[in-house]
């Protein structure tokens, strides 16, 4: 009686001990475990892998995405998150990340939301991985791979609906370059217009 009293106490403890270092039953209660993710965020999409899972929040101070990774076979655990820089643009990113562990388990997600009509469909992705996506209005437009890319060779483009690129997202063209500035910018002929437009 008294061994099994002893295991009772162990395991609790373990467990409260788990629980406090961000271990969780699911993917999703670990990512709000994760101390980036603020209690007012609210899940906007998430892509699922065979390894883990990656969620895209939205909150009142910025949108932010949180990898969540199984871990002892049952259990999950968050460690990483990525914040973007919020604006009111008519296109903008609201999340994605690039990701590659030290056991090769690799993803690529960017997620984009647009209040824009006159967007019929976005295309992101290095050439060979290129993905086209009917543009949804205010909705989250996600695109995911499991592979690990450089944000410049994505060359995400926002198309009208004669096929022509009407955004792209890149930073500003300046000489000052400032994370903010790695937006959706509309395509122009006159680049002074674009200043006005992201000043």
């Amino acid at each position: 009686m008294k061994k099994i009293v002893i295991a009772i106490v162990i395991i609790f403890l373990i467990s409260i001990l788990l629980y406090l270092s961000g271990y969780r039953l699911d993917g999703l209660s670990a990512a709000r475990a994760n101390s980036f993710i603020s209690k007012d965020s609210v899940l906007l999409d998430e892509v699922e892998y065979s390894w883990g899972k990656v969620f895209i929040f939205n909150s009142p101070e910025k949108p932010v995405t949180a990898i969540s990774s199984k871990s002892f076979g049952f259990l999950w655990v968050s460690r990483m998150s990525v914040y973007y820089y919020p604006n009111k643009d008519l296109i903008k990113t609201i999340g994605g990340v690039s990701y590659v562990s030290d056991q090769n388990k690799a993803t690529t997600v960017i997620s984009v939301w647009s209040s824009d009509p006159k967007i019929s469909y976005i295309e992101i992705g290095p050439e060979g991985n290129r993905i086209r996506k009917e543009a949804i209005l205010n909705s989250p437009i996600t695109f995911s791979w499991d592979k690990s890319f450089q944000w410049n060779d994505l060359k995400p483009q926002a198309f009208n609906k004669d096929g022509k690129v009407i955004y792209e997202y890149r930073y500003a063209k300046s000489n000052f370059i400032k994370h903010e500035d790695l937006k959706w910018y509309p395509v122009l002929q006159d680049e002074d217009q674009e200043k006005s437009i992201s000043n």
